[in-house]
């Protein structure tokens, strides 16, 4: 049982990435990447961003044991996989390729997965 869900964030199309893995919040995910993506703080620098989508990801659950990690490789619920690129700035719904750009992704309405 659980909601997972992850988000690959990206230097550019040849890095591998870095797996950001949630278990019970799968669900609000997109909207919580949205809410990172929202503060338009280091667009272009994978390593700052990773880190500002996963605080948004962990905010007051940050001594938590359980429910969040960080991997290089997809973690459970990998049917559900948004992918940040950092260099096209991209989101990218791994599902059925939907994209959208940054600016078109903070202002979406109802991505869902």
């Amino acid at each position: 049982m659980g909601d997972r869900a992850n988000i690959l964030v990206k230097i550019d199309n040849r890095d591998s990435g870095v797996y950001l893995y949630s278990h019970w919040g799968g669900t609000e995910l997109p909207v919580i990447l949205q809410e990172a993506l929202a503060k338009r703080w280091r667009w272009q620098d994978a390593p700052y961003l990773t880190r500002i989508i996963f605080c948004e990801m962990v905010r007051g659950e940050e001594f938590g044991e359980t429910g969040f990690g960080i991997s290089t490789k997809c973690c459970d619920g990998d049917d559900r996989l948004l992918e940040v690129n950092c260099q096209t700035q991209l989101v990218i719904r791994q599902t059925d390729g939907k994209s959208w750009t940054f600016e078109e992704f903070i202002k979406e309405k109802h991505i869902g997965w």
